[in-house]
């Protein structure tokens, strides 16, 4: 009978604890309007401008082979044509899995009336997944067993809604509709479903309040993310919780029009708390005039 040593069992955990880790999913980013932008199709930002947004996450820091994501993504919306683009790449680890994802957006916006619109948005891309086996050790007796790497190249569609209502915005998405109906496995991402609520209370001409309640399946996983984010001219700051494993606090800072700068950190809530130093996750926000220097508040109710 084969005997794994520490080391596999180890990243096997890591890589397929249904309560630990999001196994085989994306990861769930702490600020929430980055994580709406990510896994939403209709989310791009209309303020006649080229949009580019970097971002990283290190989650579960000093934890061995604890997951990281980095996302580049160039967006633009032609109100006069009611539509957007947005290219994206991200590349995701977690432990010795790796997943890349290259994907083009495009949304259509629908005016009810000036307050009230509709986007709807589809993007299509590829996944690859590779599984660096040669970095394991199995142990058949004392025999070590060398196992070639495994990479797979997939088609990847996702589809979504995004409804604002004055005040109030409402969105939904799903990602990975290759495998709507199919069991995900290995080389298959599970389908993603994702449900957001947000609501922008206008204290005054400088201050505004963003209450955001939203949830997220993914596979077998289920999250709820409870967000307020506080914004005071160009600062911003806010709290949040992740019902399975932590509770969140950002801040950010719009040095001009043109760049905004985001952090958010994770206490840990779960069995991991005490072996890790939490989790950080830092975003840069560019806008560079395409026409004009015309500015919308990047608080998705200009969206």
């Amino acid at each position: 009978m084969k005997k794994l040593n520490y080391n596999i069992i180890f990243v096997l955990i890591l890589l397929f604890g249904s309560q630990l880790l999001k196994g085989q999913t994306d990861v769930l980013f702490s600020n929430s309007g980055m994580n709406a932008e990510v896994f939403n199709p209709a989310l791009i930002e209309n303020n006649n401008m080229i949009n580019l947004q970097m971002l990283t996450r290190r989650q579960w820091v000093g934890f061995p082979d604890a997951p990281t994501v980095e996302q580049l993504s160039l967006s633009t919306f032609f109100d006069n044509r009611s539509m957007g683009l947005k290219f994206s790449v991200i590349n995701q680890t977690v432990g010795k899995e790796i997943t890349r994802k290259l994907n083009l957006a495009y949304a259509y916006r629908i005016y009810l009336n000036p307050e009230i619109s509709l986007n709807m948005g589809l993007s299509a891309g590829m996944y690859q997944r590779q599984i660096e086996f040669s970095k394991l050790v199995f142990l058949d007796g004392n025999e070590p067993m060398i196992r070639p790497d495994e990479r797979y190249l997939r088609p990847d569609f996702d589809f979504g809604l995004h409804f604002i209502a004055y005040d109030f915005v409402f969105g939904y998405a799903a990602k990975h509709l290759t495998t709507l109906g199919r069991d995900a496995s290995i080389s298959r991402i599970p389908i993603h479903q994702h449900l957001y609520t947000f609501y922008l209370f206008r204290l005054s001409y400088e201050a505004q309040l963003r209450a955001g309640l939203s949830f997220h399946q993914q596979g077998k996983i289920n999250y709820l993310q409870a967000d307020l984010q506080l914004y005071v001219n160009k600062l911003q700051a806010g709290i949040g919780w992740r019902n399975k494993d932590a509770f969140l606090i950002k801040a950010g800072l719009r040095t001009s029009d043109l760049i905004e700068i985001v952090y958010s950190y994770d206490i840990g809530i779960n069995r991991f708390a005490n072996f890790n130093s939490g989790t950080h996750e830092f975003a840069v926000i560019l806008r560079l005039a395409r026409k004009s220097n015309a500015f919308l508040s990047p608080r998705f109710m200009d969206y």
